[in-house]
């Protein structure tokens, strides 16, 4: 077989093998894409968006992160009619491969100077479903806040690491990386059963107003996700 022949099929099969490898490749899904700012009512159940409250900045570095992390990020203080506040958080990513983990807000707050009180998984045990999530008190100063998160990935909560590379596994085998949400959901105080408790209560009212397609992106809700034993 001439040379030339011989190059052009060689040349022929490292095409093919780099399109077959494209192919088997895991890719984010496009049609799960979110709208945070529409996702997430502005008023539900006696609350609505503070628009005096400004979020707190946080640091340059802390930043940075984020901005690799999350591709949107929504943070709203909201009010009612009894002056109570709650301060929320959701941010979005699209691509929950290995080289996007999940923000554990202990890391976060303690990054920007922030002493870690505790830190304690717990279930939420909804109208609508069960939720795990993380419990934190973070304090700084005369500032205490406990707060209330989980995260998303997929249609599932997955809080720990090992539920997160299960999830990428099954997932990379259908050829899809999944997406994440991380929720938080914190208040300002220093008795932390009566905080936790007002938290439950908004989150509950929260997911009373959405539907069950976006109760089941913001938390698994309605839906069994991957089976992890199939």
């Amino acid at each position: 077989m001439p040379i030339q022949v011989r190059m052009w099929l060689l040349a022929a099969l490292m095409l093919v093998c780099a399109m077959a490898s494209w192919a088997l490749k895991p890719q984010p899904q496009p049609d799960r894409a979110l709208q945070l700012e529409t996702l997430i009512p502005a008023a539900f159940d006696g609350w609505q968006v503070d628009p005096t409250q400004v979020p707190i900045a946080p640091s340059p570095d802390v930043q940075a992160n984020l901005d690799d992390l999350y591709d949107q990020i929504v943070t709203r203080t909201y009010v009612n009619a009894q002056g109570q506040r709650m301060m929320l958080v959701v941010a979005y990513g699209g691509d929950q491969s290995d080289s996007l983990k999940a923000h554990r807000q202990e890391v976060c707050y303690q990054a920007q100077g922030f002493s870690i009180r505790s830190v304690t998984p717990d279930v939420l045990q909804s109208e609508v479903g069960r939720i795990p999530l993380v419990r934190v008190h973070a304090v700084k100063g005369r500032r205490s806040e406990p707060m209330s998160y989980w995260f998303t990935m997929g249609d599932r909560v997955a809080i720990g690491r090992g539920e997160r590379l299960l999830a990428q596994v099954q997932y990379g085998l259908r050829g899809h990386i999944p997406d994440g949400l991380l929720v938080r959901v914190s208040s300002l105080g220093s008795d932390l059963p009566q905080s936790y408790a007002a938290q439950d209560a908004f989150i509950q009212a929260l997911l009373a107003a959405m539907t069950p397609a976006q109760r089941r992106r913001l938390a698994g809700l309605g839906s069994s996700g991957i089976d992890p034993h199939g």
